[in-house]
C-alpha cells in the first residue's frame, strides 16, 4: 500500500457533491433533516447513499451494505466528501474490510464523530489520512451552532486556528501551562481504548489529544485512563486539549485521574467546546499541530490540496 507523506484532500467549497453514509447507528430522515439543510444553505448537494436510511438492529445496515455505501462514493470522483450522518455504534466492524488502498489512492474529507473515532483513527494509523471529528448532521450541523461557519472554513482550507477571543463565552481554562507541538488526534476516549491492541492503534509521540466521552462514569474513565497508562501511552502525549465529559445532566472531571499519569509538565487545558452536544466546535484529526494554553492559541497546518 502507497502511503503518502503528508496526505492532502480536496477543499470542500460550495457546489460540492457530499456522500452521506451512515457507517454505524440507524438513523430516520427526520433526523437529520436540519442538517440536510444547513448544508444545502452553505451551497453543498447532499448525496444520500443507498442504504442511509437503512435500520439492521443495533446498526443501519449489514456490514457489506455500509462497505458497499463507502466505496461507492470513494469511486466516483465527482464525491467532494464523505460524510457519516450519526454514530451510534458499528465502525469498528467495518475496519478489517475497508479498502485502505482506495482511500490513499482518493483521499477526500471524511467528516463524523463519536464512534467514528475508530474510523479516523483506523485512516490515520493506516494512512495518516485526515479528517473531521464532529457536525453530526443529527445534533451539531444546525444553524444555532456558533462554530457553523468555523468549521466550514476548516473543510475549506480557510481556517487553521483558533484563539483565546474566539471562545468568549466558552473560556478555555488552563490547567497546566506550556505549549506543545505535535499531531492533533483524539475523539470519544472510550472508542480509542477499544483500539488498543489492534493494528488500528499505534503508540505515537507527540501527540497533541483532543479528548471527551458521553455517558460514562468516572470508574470506566479511571478504567480506560489506567490501562492506556499501563500501555506507555500518556507519557508519550506532548499535551492534552479537554472537551466535555457529559454525564447525565452534568459534567465529569477526570483531572484527578488523568493528571498523574501524563509526563510532568505536559500541558493541559480544559473547557474546550467539544463533545456530545448541539454547540461543539468540529476539529481536524491527523495534522501537523501547535497550541499554548495561556492565553489558549491553536493552529494546524491545514490538510486542503486548494
Amino acid at each position: 500500500m502507497n502511503i503518502m507523506r503528508d496526505p492532502k484532500v480536496p477543499a470542500l467549497l460550495p457546489g460540492g457533491k457530499i456522500g452521506l453514509v451512515a457507517p454505524a447507528g440507524a438513523v430516520k430522515p427526520e433526523q437529520v433533516k436540519e442538517g440536510l439543510q444547513q448544508l444545502e444553505n452553505a451551497g453543498f448537494m447532499p448525496v444520500p447513499a443507498k442504504h442511509a436510511f437503512e435500520n439492521n438492529g443495533i446498526v443501519s445496515a449489514p456490514i457489506e451494505q455500509r462497505l458497499s455505501d463507502i466505496h461507492t462514493f470513494l469511486e466516483d470522483d465527482t464525491i467532494s466528501a464523505i460524510w457519516a450522518l450519526r454514530g451510534g455504534y458499528g465502525s469498528m466492524q467495518l475496519l478489517q474490510n475497508l479498502d485502505y488502498r482506495l482511500l490513499s489512492q482518493k483521499p477526500r474529507w471524511i467528516i463524523g464523530f463519536s464512534d467514528l473515532t475508530a474510523f479516523q483513527w483506523a485512516l490515520f494509523n493506516k494512512l495518516k489520512l485526515p479528517s473531521l471529528s464532529g457536525f453530526t448532521l443529527t445534533t451539531q450541523l444546525h444553524s444555532g451552532n456558533p462554530w457553523l461557519q468555523t468549521g466550514l472554513q476548516m473543510l475549506a482550507g480557510e481556517r487553521k486556528e483558533l484563539s483565546a477571543e474566539k471562545f468568549t463565552d466558552n473560556r478555555v481554562e488552563e490547567i497546566i501551562p506550556g505549549g506543545a507541538r505535535g499531531t492533533i488526534l483524539g475523539g470519544t476516549l472510550t472508542m480509542i481504548a477499544a483500539l488498543c491492541g489492534t493494528s488500528y492503534f499505534k503508540q505515537r509521540r507527540n501527540l497533541i489529544l483532543l479528548l471527551e466521552d458521553v455517558n460514562e462514569p468516572l470508574y470506566r474513565m479511571d478504567r480506560i485512563i489506567q490501562q492506556l497508562d499501563m500501555m506507555g501511552f500518556w507519557k508519550k502525549v506532548s499535551g492534552v486539549i479537554l472537551g466535555k465529559f457529559i454525564y447525565g445532566d452534568g459534567e465529569l472531571d477526570i483531572l484527578p485521574y488523568l493528571l498523574p499519569r501524563l509526563a510532568a509538565g505536559t500541558p493541559v487545558v480544559r473547557g474546550f467546546p467539544y463533545g456530545h452536544y448541539s454547540d461543539s466546535c468540529p476539529m481536524p484529526l491527523g495534522v501537523r499541530a501547535e497550541f499554548e494554553t495561556q492565553p489558549f492559541f491553536l493552529r494546524w497546518r491545514s490538510p486542503v490540496n486548494r
